[in-house]
């Protein structure tokens, strides 16, 4: 089984992929969070995206 990281990296650019580039990510104000921690939330975040588990928010203008 692949790591977290390798998981990451593969569906984010890999040949199967999204076909993403250029990626940039900030972690906020926690700056105690490792690269395996972060790529588990990408992992986390692209399986429920792919599931259909997320609610679209309409962006709100004044």
């Amino acid at each position: 089984m692949a790591n977290q990281l390798e998981l990451a990296q593969n569906r984010l650019f890999g040949a199967d992929g999204l076909g993403v580039s250029d990626f940039k990510m900030y972690p906020g104000t926690s700056r105690e969070v490792s690269k395996a921690q972060f790529a588990e939330q990408i992992n986390k975040v692209l399986a429920q995206v792919e599931a259909g588990d997320y609610e679209l928010v309409e962006e709100y203008e004044d």
